[in-house]
């Protein structure tokens, strides 16, 4: 009876992240399986600092371990590797909310080795990385994770990028280690010696975007607070390749596990730093990013304007 219990424990994070059968080799159709993928609140976004507004009610995330001997579980579920986390941390006081809310869930998404500059879902001024991992918490408010996925704002996601470095990522090492044990679908296996906290480390949870959006598969429920970190984290080829070299419920290659960006639309994006807490080549960097793309936008048009009026010139 026991291990009957566990089976479903383990398996709710995923029937809650989704909505029949799915791919992500079919995302067009998502949207005719669940009318909320195609909503006006849907995730990803592309998170641009210049079109983000400082809230300065958005205290630092506080990510807390409860007392726990359970192993952590890992699983590959056909599309995404997944981390077993319920009972194990709870997320305090979402500013500015009031109620704690319970982790129950860690997975991630990834491109292809061919691009390794692809693979995250959301963006950084335009810019995407090879890999995102996100937490998945729900409102303490709630009993479970499937009684709030659809009431709004009952879920939070915290999300970590990761950008390529020639040295490996330690405190992703126990998760890399592990992978070698699931390559397939339903393969799961237990990791040793890994605490959250030393990815979601609390210097590192004080500077993140924030905004109200959706799960990024199927139902995609549009009840999620979103809190992407503002700061990357590193990974090495090798670290990233392990990711890329497991297979999908067809023994296909599990690559490209990511959603395309979705319209921002009327929503605002906040953030929960100043501008001067970014350093400044780095703001350098954002603001000439952003510039470059509106210089591209300028000359494009421009090139329709010109096109167009030898078009007219002709007839």
């Amino acid at each position: 009876m026991s291990k009957f219990i566990f089976i479903i424990i383990l398996c709710l994070p995923i029937f809650v992240n989704s909505n029949g059968h799915w791919s992500y080799k079919n995302k067009n159709e998502w949207q005719h399986n669940s009318h909320y993928c195609g909503g006006n609140l849907q995730s990803p976004i592309d998170l641009w600092f210049n079109r983000s507004h400082h809230d300065q009610r958005l205290k630092p995330l506080h990510l807390v371990e409860k007392p726990s001997h359970n192993e952590v579980i890992i699983q590959n579920n056909g599309h995404s590797v997944q981390l077993n986390l319920k009972d194990r941390y709870i997320l305090k006081k979402i500013a500015p909310l009031s109620e704690d809310y319970n982790v129950e869930q860690a997975h991630f998404h990834w491109g292809h080795s061919s691009d390794n500059r692809t693979g995250s879902e959301h963006f950084l001024d335009g810019q995407s990385y090879p890999l995102e991992m996100h937490m998945v918490t729900y409102s303490s408010l709630f009993a479970n994770i499937g009684e709030a996925a659809s009431n709004t704002r009952a879920l939070a996601v915290v999300g970590i990028l990761f950008e390529l470095s020639d040295e490996p990522n330690q405190f992703l090492q126990p998760i890399i280690d592990a992978l070698k044990d699931i390559p397939y679908q339903n393969g799961q296996s237990t990791i040793k010696n890994f605490n959250l906290l030393s990815l979601f480390d609390e210097k590192r949870m004080h500077r993140y975007y924030r905004y109200d959006g959706s799960l990024t598969t199927p139902a995609c429920f549009e009840s999620v607070i979103w809190n992407v970190l503002q700061e990357p984290l590193p990974i090495s080829y090798d670290q990233l390749r392990a990711f890329q070299s497991l297979y999908d419920e067809h023994r296909q290659p599990l690559i490209n596990t990511y959603r395309k960006i979705q319209p921002m639309g009327t929503r605002k994006l906040f953030r929960s730093f100043h501008a001067h807490h970014i350093h400044d080549n780095e703001l350098k960097a954002r603001i000439s990013t952003t510039e470059n793309h509106a210089q591209r936008t300028f000359i494009n048009m421009k090139i329709i304007l010109v096109l167009a009026t030898f078009s007219m010139m002709k007839l």
